[in-house]
């Protein structure tokens, strides 16, 4: 996902490429929180539904996690992605015909994130983790308040530093902040806010 502005032109498809820094900040800041540690030697089961890749770039999570010691199943809807799994609607599969995943983490379509982040929360088991990559006034609108109300946010992971979604510009940032939202299947307690 990308905004808009500075005369950005929404791709078609939604598709844009996570710059692998972000991810690289995110997982540091991520790993030194107690409540959120995971560790690569328990093998746990980390599915990204919006893995993207393309013939130019690889996907961004799955190439990330997997340097530093995780297995990461891939899925996307695009035919042309790099994705294990391509063709694949995530929206449309039933979780009951899955394993229960760890970790779902994926950059989604802003349009679908909600969708999104309920249908992963179906799919992970208790303790697991939905992590969405999203703009930070998603915490924002009227539309979304009963869902801010009702789903188990537990940290919200800040950058700092603006990305930028274009490769082929990597001096050219977004133009507005963007968050990891981390899920936790089954957290009652307020969530946490980091800035990284």
């Amino acid at each position: 996902m990308s905004s808009t502005n500075r005369g950005t032109v929404r791709n078609a498809d939604d598709y844009y490429v996570t710059p692998h820094w972000l991810i690289e900040d995110f997982i540091c800041a991520f790993s030194e929180n107690c409540h959120f540690y995971l560790d690569p030697e328990n093998q746990p089961l980390i599915l990204d539904p919006s893995a993207g890749g393309c013939d130019k770039y690889e996907m961004s999570y799955p190439t990330v996690f997997e340097k530093h010691g995780f297995s990461v199943e891939s899925w996307d809807i695009r035919e042309d992605s790099r994705a294990d799994c391509t063709g694949r609607d995530f929206l449309s599969i039933p979780a009951s015909l899955l394993p229960s995943y760890h970790v779902i983490i994926t950059n989604p379509p802003f349009k679908l994130a909600q969708e999104f982040t309920q249908q992963a929360l179906e799919m992970i088991a208790d303790g697991g983790f939905v992590i969405m990559l999203q703009r930070l006034n998603w915490l924002g609108s009227q539309k979304r308040k009963p869902m801010w109300q009702s789903l188990p946010l537990a940290a919200v992971y800040v950058h700092s530093k603006r990305p930028g979604f274009n490769p082929e510009k990597p001096s050219q940032t977004d133009s507005t902040e963007y968050a990891h939202f981390v899920f936790c299947k089954g957290h009652e307690l307020a969530p946490e806010l980091f800035v990284i």
